[in-house]
């Protein structure tokens, strides 16, 4: 399997591009049908494409394959999420928290649906342990707002708002949750501050800018509050709460047949809009009619990204001999000459590490380890000896033809190993320890004669 192309997937996976991705993993498959990381990443493009049920089976598949697939069953859980099968959801995700209890993040994720189903004590808990874990996770003081608030805690809700915001100042749900939790305790100067905090950072947002106006027509500012629905059905002329909300501006300011117009354009825009009827069927009938404002209420930081890294590439120490010597020696050697390094005065440290010699030797490491070096695939390299010329020097050579670009880096030449051996041989008077000098020298000795 090849590891770059696992990893431009991923690439294109983030960058949003699931056309080039599943067209890519299509060849994948094909080649292994039985990839692990090309079915998850397919189970992902299905799923950001919307095929939830295909996802569903994709992840599920994975699970039953290997019951210890963490990053699977999060994959799972979270498609349970989008949909709507929160029970699932949360089992899925309970059952990856046992598997590994280090992962905090999955307290989070089960915090998030709790709430969502109600079970304010379980969320609590949940977010509770998050915070325990890390403290300054700014998400889990904001959710655990709302859970206070739904328990009717308000001055508790109040405090976590605040611990949420000092963590992350620029985050306008947490803004805007503050400023509901303070209308809710009377305090509507301080929640239109912090609604118009929210609007600030987010100008576009209209819940905040709903919100807004309702809490400015509270406070008889009118004026400021109709601008506000204005600044809503500029952007979206078909946004029926700023319709309702716009027409109970009108109803407080005595313009009864306007507001009329503005509740009838609301049911227009949604038929099933009972607080729109209402209002129109107090203003049409009431001496004093009673209406009321449409608000949004308040919003949970949710993570429902499924998470995964870039795969990174594996590989195996390449085994058997080069030239003669035991590669595992050559290796072992090579890393102890470079401990030696640092015990070089500094002038001719800083000469090595700045020659091409040094690149030279991380080079040869890199290969003799089996680590894909640049443009390289590590499960296409293995040890060839080349038919040679006399005096020509044996090499260590890529299977196959080279790609472009990397003809240059398609042989490993003995020479190379020889210079860079030699040119330490030359350093290794300026070490400090006669000892050590003398048996790295009497090593560089044997190394380079039994190459040559």
């Amino acid at each position: 399997m090849s590891v770059i192309k696992m990893q431009k997937i991923a690439k294109l996976i983030k960058e949003s591009d699931y056309k080039n991705a599943e067209e890519l993993l299509k060849v994948v498959l094909k080649e292994s049908p039985h990839n692990r990381t090309a079915h998850f990443f397919f189970g992902m493009v299905l799923a950001k494409t919307g095929m939830l049920k295909e996802a569903e089976a994709e992840f599920l598949n994975l699970v039953v394959n290997d019951h210890g697939d963490i990053e699977a069953l999060c994959a799972l859980a979270m498609v349970y999420r989008w949909e709507g099968k929160l029970t699932d959801a949360l089992g899925t995700f309970n059952e990856a928290l046992e598997l590994d209890p280090t992962r905090i993040e999955f307290y989070r994720y089960i915090a998030d649906i709790q709430i969502l189903e109600k079970n304010l004590k379980a969320a609590f808990m949940a977010y509770a342990k998050t915070i325990e874990c890390n403290p300054d996770f700014a998400p889990a003081y904001n959710n655990l707002g709302i859970v206070y608030f739904e328990m009717n805690e308000i001055n508790r809700s109040l405090n976590v708002f605040r611990e949420a915001i000092s963590r992350e100042s620029g985050n306008a749900k947490f803004h805007y949750n503050y400023a509901i939790a303070l209308e809710a305790n009377s305090q509507l100067q301080e929640a239109v501050h912090e609604y118009e905090i929210a609007v600030g950072i987010d100008p576009y947002w209209t819940a905040a800018q709903l919100n807004l106006g309702a809490i400015l027509a509270k406070l008889e500012q009118f004026d400021r509050a109709g601008g506000t629905f204005d600044v809503i059905l500029d952007e979206d002329p078909f946004n029926a709460d700023a319709w309702n909300n716009m027409g109970v501006v009108l109803t407080e300011q005595g313009y009864k047949e306007e507001a009329i117009r503005h509740f009838i354009r609301a049911l227009e825009e949604r038929s099933k809009f009972e607080l729109a009827r209402r209002n129109l069927d107090s203003v049409k009938n009431d001496a004093e009619p009673k209406v009321d404002f449409a608000v949004a209420g308040m919003h949970l930081d949710e993570e429902t990204s499924i998470p995964f890294n870039l795969p990174k590439p594996e590989f195996e120490p390449l085994s058997g001999d080069f030239m003669g010597i035991e590669i595992p020696y050559l290796v072992e050697f090579m890393n102890h000459l470079k401990e030696m390094i640092n015990f070089l005065p500094e002038q001719q440290r800083t000469a090595f590490d700045r020659s091409g010699i040094r690149i030279s030797m991380e080079h040869i490491i890199n290969i003799f380890m089996g680590h894909r070096g640049i443009l390289w695939e590590i499960q296409d390299l293995y040890l060839k000896k080349q038919p040679q010329k006399v005096g020509s020097a044996p090499v260590l050579e890529r299977a196959g033809q080279p790609d472009a670009g990397e003809a240059l880096n398609g042989a490993l030449n003995a020479v190379e190993i020889v210079e860079f051996l030699t040119y330490l041989g030359t350093l290794s008077s300026s070490l400090p320890e006669p000892v050590v000098t003398d048996y790295l020298t009497e090593k560089l000795k044997t190394v380079v004669s039994a190459i040559r």
